[in-house]
């Protein structure tokens, strides 16, 4: 699985260094949370996490194969996720777009209570 920048994802802490947060994240892949991250909290930062904790982050680089992650961008919408169908939605358009997605869903919704009744 190749991970692409603005791409958000869960990932679990496997090691904290003096370099930053080691992330682990699926399909095997890591990552690092560089200290420059946290800006100059980095010594009192570091405190708050721990080993098998579960983080959200952006991927903010992918260089042959290494993963930038960040917690301070993962709201950041100059890095647009591209795996979100709604990353490219105008604002004008949003709402429509939702009505769109939950009509959608609700017909879907019916066509599986059938299938399910008939069962």
């Amino acid at each position: 699985m190749k991970y692409q920048v603005g791409e958000r994802v869960n990932g679990m802490i496997n090691n904290i260094t003096d370099l930053g947060i080691f992330l682990t994240l699926p399909h095997r892949h890591t990552g690092l949370i560089h200290y420059s991250d946290f800006g100059d909290n980095w010594l009192r930062e570091r405190n708050r996490y721990q080993k098998g904790q579960e983080l959200h982050v952006v991927i903010v680089h992918n260089r042959k194969g290494k993963l930038g992650l960040s917690l301070k961008r993962v709201n950041d919408p100059e890095l647009v996720d591209p795996k979100n169908q709604f990353s490219k939605t105008k604002e004008a358009d949003f709402a429509e777009v939702l009505n769109d997605t939950a009509r959608d869903a609700h017909k879907e919704i019916d066509k599986l209570k059938k299938i399910l009744n008939n069962n």
